[in-house]
């Protein structure tokens, strides 16, 4: 029979997940069930850390810092959710935080429902490949968009961006990756980080928010959340207005299904 890679941490850790669970059930906050795992970890000697930052590269540039829930021996990564099922997003969010550390082997430990549910992962070419997918508009004819040209380059670098990077990893992130990524493919790009709100011409103040500029003719927005139909549209239409600028596409890297939002004004 094939040893299962790191077979007795993985023991371990699902040991402790079911310790916590049967002990506090399901209903406490994810930071309490974080100080419970590690609670029970350091009693059988594992040594972990909890909420440490790593330093996330994009093509050998530093483009930020994410932190891990649990990161066991330098070995294992140990996401937890309190939710009422594990959802495909949150598998992919695994490997993408498997890839940070270089780690072969990563675990799911679900909160939230009736019953424990977990999942473990081991890293691999195939398993990355699976965990995400990109919508067919990569694909589609662009020349009825405005700026077909711009806008097949920004659809191929934020795709990349997605490939590479995953989902999982906050807004600001993305916003660098995407920017260097633009870079590299020869695009103008201007990083804004905020955007300002106007009442005829008397500005009302700034809020924070980091987009990219391309000359006159788009705004890009990487976000991070699960439906990008869910911000506020048109608070980002009026800054276009404000600047006009009059293509906004918005890329969001929070699901396993990349789909860009196209913003005209």
């Amino acid at each position: 029979m094939t040893k299962l890679i790191h077979q007795e941490l993985s023991s371990q850790l699902i040991g402790a997940y079911y310790t916590v669970y049967n002990r506090l059930g399901s209903t406490y906050p994810e930071h309490i069930f974080e100080k419970a795992m590690l609670v029970v970890l350091k009693r059988a000697g594992v040594e972990c850390v909890r909420q440490d930052e790593y330093q996330i590269f994009y093509k050998d540039r530093l483009v930020g810092v994410q932190r891990l829930d649990i990161f066991a021996s330098g070995k294992a990564v140990v996401e937890l959710k309190v939710a009422p099922r594990i959802e495909p997003v949150h598998l992919a969010q695994l490997l993408s935080y498997m890839k940070t550390v270089s780690a072969e082997v990563g675990l799911l430990f679900r909160f939230g429902g009736p019953a424990p549910e977990f999942v473990r992962r081991v890293l691999t070419p195939q398993a990355w490949t699976e965990s995400i997918s990109v919508a067919t508009m990569s694909d589609q004819d662009l020349s009825g968009f405005l700026f077909p040209d711009v806008t097949s380059e920004l659809l191929a670098g934020a795709i990349e961006v997605f490939r590479t990077l995953g989902p999982g990893f906050i807004h600001r992130i993305y916003a660098n990756a995407c920017f260097h990524e633009f870079r590299l493919r020869g695009l103008e790009v201007l990083p804004r980080n905020e955007f300002h709100v106007f009442l005829d011409a008397e500005d009302l103040g700034a809020i924070k928010f980091n987009h990219l500029q391309i000359d006159n003719r788009v705004l890009v927005f990487p976000v991070a959340v699960s439906d990008p139909h869910q911000l506020h549209i048109s608070n980002l239409k009026a800054w276009m207005r404000h600047l006009n600028v009059p293509l906004g596409i918005v890329f969001s890297f929070r699901a396993t299904h990349f789909e860009p939002v196209v913003l005209r004004v």
